[in-house]
């Protein structure tokens, strides 16, 4: 059963993702505005204190979690064996891509990330890096030659395991799995999609009623005026944050 009420906590039901405002911040102080609707935090950096406090005030917390890539500075880093662990992800010291063709051998990292999740008052789940089949077809590979069957499998998998825990769940990025994955995921977070042109593939997420959250980078040279006339035309949340996620976002009205 999908889409019960914000405070759903029971297996297999998950509380609907709203639409608005949408505070996403994974580092730094968090400073979250009242008018905020979503507000996306990191795991670990976040109490449940907080997390309660967000929802008591009628917002929407939605934890962000690495799955396709190990951070060395995480405290179950060591938890990941060490031949699942392949190429550093560029741009990101201390980040290496995970092997999620056997992602059974790291599968009890990510559900007690999950039960972590759900266990603080989290209401769903940012999954990052569902993209390492795409990283193999292009200059910066993972070092495991991932397929897209072995991507989609996994994202599968990761979608199962976080409704069986009452959270939704989103796609971030990654075009080519819309058509796969519309129907299951419950939201949309994209990255660059308008500097890069990729917003029209994720459409269908509007038709089915499910939100979709738009994030471009000052450090990348976004136009506001200009990114959320086109953002507001697709029916998406226009976010305009920092690359490093540092500070408070900045809304399209």
């Amino acid at each position: 059963m999908h889409g019960q009420t914000a405070q759903a906590d029971t297996t297999n039901e998950w509380a609907s993702v709203p639409r608005g405002p949408f505070h996403w911040q994974l580092q730094g102080t968090l400073d979250v505005d009242d008018a905020i609707r979503i507000v996306g935090a990191d795991l670990f950096d976040v109490s449940a204190d907080q997390v309660a406090a967000w929802r008591a005030a009628g917002q929407y917390p939605i934890c962000y979690i690495n799955v396709g890539a190990v951070e060395n500075w995480r405290n179950d880093a060591k938890d990941f064996p060490e031949d699942v662990i392949g190429a550093p992800y560029w741009g990101w010291d201390g980040e290496n891509w995970l092997d999620v063709r056997r992602f059974e051998l790291f599968a009890n990292v990510i559900r007690a990330r999950l039960d972590l999740c759900r266990d603080k008052g989290f209401l769903a789940v940012e999954p990052d890096n569902i993209d390492a089949f795409e990283a193999d077809q292009s200059s910066k590979p993972t070092g495991f030659d991932i397929t897209r069957a072995d991507q989609l499998r996994y994202v599968n998998w990761l979608i199962t395991e976080a409704h069986t825990r009452g959270l939704a769940i989103g796609q971030k990025n990654v075009t080519d799995l819309v058509a796969d994955l519309v129907n299951q995921m419950d939201f949309a977070l994209l990255e660059s999609s308008y500097r890069l042109g990729f917003m029209a593939e994720f459409d269908p997420y509007i038709g089915q009623g499910k939100p979709v959250f738009a994030v471009e980078y000052v450090d990348e040279g976004v136009e506001p005026k200009a990114f959320c006339r086109v953002a507001l035309a697709h029916g998406f949340q226009g976010v305009i944050a920092n690359l490093d996620l540092d500070q408070t976002p900045q809304n399209c009205p």
